[in-house]
């Protein structure tokens, strides 16, 4: 055989062989490799279902736990709300009496009023003043220097004190001030200064009062009134006055300039009032 074919056999055969050696070196490992990529995916996908499937159990009993929670949450909120809503009931029942009990007091203090007190809102300035020149006055006169503002002032007040608690300090002020405005009245018209001059309505201390209670632009609105003022005081402090209670029953808060103002119309009243006493005494 010659030489070179033999060669060229040896070779071939050789290639031959590698390349076959080659090739199925490459399909096992392409088929090891893929094997073994789903043997992986296998075991994830177990590991994940497993996953999947605690995490259910797991939010399942803490959704079963929130929801105890809540609920018993919510069961102290009915039952504490039942408790707020009697309380708030009761509360507001109370409020109801006492608005009911002050506005008797102011009805009963008005009959307290005497009525040569309501005739003198018909008198001018100069008849106030000057009530000794008119002869037709003398018994008006008279009977205004039979008044006694000590005498009527607790009549004004009598039980209502018991409405203070329930009502605030802002309605008892206004209370209290307007009042203290008719004791005032009173004590001016009894005519017991040296001079006899009985125009309440431009008495220092009333007009302080006046203003104290319903604010500067309403006391100018006041000094302007040429009659009839009694009536006028009476309207103003009954609007304020239903004004409050309607507060007072929705709930609102009154505001710290009105709480401030109450405590500015008390502690005038008082002093009025004291130096009415003081008068009273030097007398």
């Amino acid at each position: 055989m010659d030489w070179k074919v033999l060669l060229l056999t040896v070779l071939s055969s050789v290639a031959g062989s590698s390349l076959l050696v080659g090739l199925t070196a490459y399909l096992s490992k392409t088929w090891i490799a893929e094997r073994l990529k789903a043997s992986i995916k296998h075991d994830y996908d177990i590991r994940l279902e497993s996953l999947k499937a605690d995490l259910r159990v797991e939010s399942e009993h803490h959704l079963a736990q929130l929801k105890s929670e809540v609920d018993r949450g919510a069961e102290r909120l009915r039952a504490a709300a039942l408790s707020f809503s009697e309380v708030q009931k009761a509360t507001i029942t109370r409020k109801i009496e006492a608005i009911d009990d002050l506005w008797q007091a102011v009805r009963n203090a008005s009959t307290h009023v005497p009525g040569v007190i309501l005739l003198t809102d018909y008198l001018t300035d100069d008849e106030l003043e000057n009530m000794a020149k008119y002869p037709k006055l003398g018994e008006l006169r008279k009977q205004l220097g039979g008044l006694s503002s000590t005498d009527v002032a607790p009549k004004f007040f009598q039980d209502a004190d018991s409405a203070r608690p329930h009502v605030g300090e802002f309605v008892w002020a206004l209370f209290v001030s307007f009042h203290g405005i008719m004791t005032r009245v009173i004590h001016v018209l009894e005519g017991k200064s040296a001079d006899g001059d009985r125009r309440w309505h431009r008495d220092a201390s009333i007009l302080r009062m006046v203003e104290s209670g319903f604010g500067q632009e309403r006391r100018i609105q006041f000094e302007a009134l040429q009659g009839q003022r009694l009536l006028w005081l009476r309207r103003e402090f009954e609007r304020e006055l239903f004004k409050s209670f309607e507060q007072l029953l929705t709930g609102r808060a009154f505001s710290e300039a009105a709480l401030n103002q109450a405590f500015e119309m008390e502690q005038l009243a008082a002093k009025v009032h004291s130096e009415q006493m003081r008068v009273k005494a030097d007398l």
